[in-house]
């Protein structure tokens, strides 16, 4: 059963609960309201009922024939009539009522003997009133009416007894029943009814998310945003739909890129390791061919196995180590003192070339947060190429901050780079069009840049023909 359907229900339910809590209520109300009002109508039923035993008296019928007609007259709405004989004898009527009343009565010899003695004439002279007086008259009995003052009253020969019927109370009820029940139903299917519509209406984000998570399910990646208005419960789903959807097409993009870049990253390898595995596989052809034989010939290819051998190895060393650069690992980031890691790379640097001029200098800046290893390996890179394509050239190492960001510049004073190499630096195995005899393997600046991409930072590379070459690194 879809959701909408069970909402629809659940208001209709509601709906229909609220109004039978409503319908017994107003009928407890009304019941209350007719008790109440029964005890007003049979005040009024005590001289209907003498002027009724009056009037059949003058027609000349006794009390006894008299009484069903009187019972007829006076029955009425939740009312309950009898007439009794002056003995207490039933005439006509509800034989189960018997008023407890009717009982004190009979037992005090008559209604007559309640009744005031200035009722019946004055009293002697000089005697006192029965009410405020004290004399002659004795004391009247206690009245056994005042329990129930308007459930029997005293007509001429007998006596005529009222209660009110609960039963007939509900019983009365009947129509309004069927009119309240009649109105509430027809309001429960409206409620059902629109009730639906609103719970359509509003579940429509919810399934067309649904449907999103279904194509994304099926591979279908491509992003749907949702826009709801308002901040209730489905305006939240939506927007974590949002949040998640970017989240997935951000992975899957990162997963192309990287997956491209792998792809890539075997082409370049295979590419640039097959020219070293060629070159030994046909020294080794030679000599088995004889000229292992020939001692000058053999060192001659021992020696060109060798520096190819050493070519390939660092080769692999380089790629190894872009490889744990394009890895998911987290950088191991951490304060790095700056003069310190600019004299370490000068004073290596000066290691493998002692003759030209090499120096640093810092100027605002103290610390960077950072990979230290990942950083050095960056700034190791730049210089190193520096070493290779700008020989004798001196090399000038400058920090600073900038905006608020620490920035390192290499910078030599040698040949420069034409446009397309500046364009092309950064792409791996990219060696240039004037590489000749230097020995490289293209990954140098390549590593650079995604070591400084790890810690947050931008690689850039400003160079002219015959202006020397500057790389700055901005953390």
């Amino acid at each position: 059963m879809k959701l909408a359907a069970r909402l629809s229900a659940l208001y209709a339910v509601l709906l229909g609960v609220t109004v039978l809590i409503v319908i017994l209520a107003s009928s407890i109300a009304l019941v209350f309201e007719l008790w109440q009002f029964s005890g007003d109508v049979m005040v009024a039923k005590h001289e209907e009922a003498r002027i009724l035993v009056d009037q059949y008296r003058r027609e000349g019928m006794t009390l006894a024939k008299a009484a069903p007609e009187i019972v007829n007259s006076l029955s009425g709405i939740g009312l309950r009539v009898t007439v009794y004989d002056l003995k207490g004898r039933y005439l006509a009527g509800d034989k189960t009522l018997r008023p407890r009343s009717l009982a004190g009565v009979l037992a005090a010899g008559g209604m007559q003997h309640f009744i005031p003695p200035s009722l019946h004439g004055p009293p002697p002279h000089g005697a006192p009133h029965a009410y405020g007086y004290h004399g002659a008259y004795p004391p009247l009995p206690p009245d056994p009416t005042r329990l129930e003052p308007l459930s029997l009253t005293y007509v001429e020969g007998g006596y005529v007894g009222f209660a009110p019927s609960f039963p007939l109370l509900l019983v009365s009820l009947i129509p309004y029943w069927r009119i309240v029940l009649t109105i509430a139903l027809a309001a429960i299917l409206l409620s059902w009814f629109v009730g639906r519509l609103f719970a359509q209406q509003s579940l429509r984000p919810i399934n067309e998310v649904s449907d999103s998570l279904r194509a994304l399910a099926n591979g279908d990646y491509t992003q749907r945003r949702f826009v709801m208005a308002g901040g209730d419960e489905v305006a939240s789903l939506t927007a974590a739909f949002n949040d998640a959807a970017a989240s997935v097409a951000t992975a899957i993009d990162h997963r192309r890129h990287a997956e491209e870049r792998m792809r890539q990253f075997a082409a370049d390898a295979s590419h640039e390791l097959r020219t070293p595995l060629t070159v030994i596989a046909g020294y080794i052809d030679v000599l088995r061919r004889g000229a292992i034989e020939e001692p000058r010939i053999a060192r001659q290819i021992l020696a060109t196995m060798s520096i190819e051998k050493e070519h390939m190895r660092g080769l692999i060393d380089r790629l190894m180590r872009l490889a744990r650069l394009d890895s998911e690992a987290p950088p191991q980031t951490e304060p790095i003192d700056v003069a310190e890691l600019l004299r370490g790379q000068v004073e290596a640097a000066r290691r493998l070339d002692d003759r030209r001029n090499i120096d640093y200098s810092v100027d605002g800046v103290k610390t960077i947060e950072a990979d230290r290893g990942e950083l050095g390996e960056a700034v190791w890179n730049v210089i190193e190429n520096a070493l290779k394509y700008a020989p004798d050239a001196p090399i000038h190492l400058r920090a600073s901050r900038t905006n608020g960001h620490a920035v390192i510049t290499v910078r030599d004073e040698g040949p420069g780079m034409s446009e397309s190499e500046r364009l092309h630096a950064f792409e791996r195995f990219y060696r240039g069009d004037r590489r000749g005899e230097i020995v490289g393997t293209g990954l140098g600046l390549a590593i650079a840049k995604r070591a400084v991409e790890r810690a947050g930072g931008d690689i850039a590379i400003d160079s002219a023909p015959g202006q020397g070459t500057a790389v700055t690194i901005t953390i």
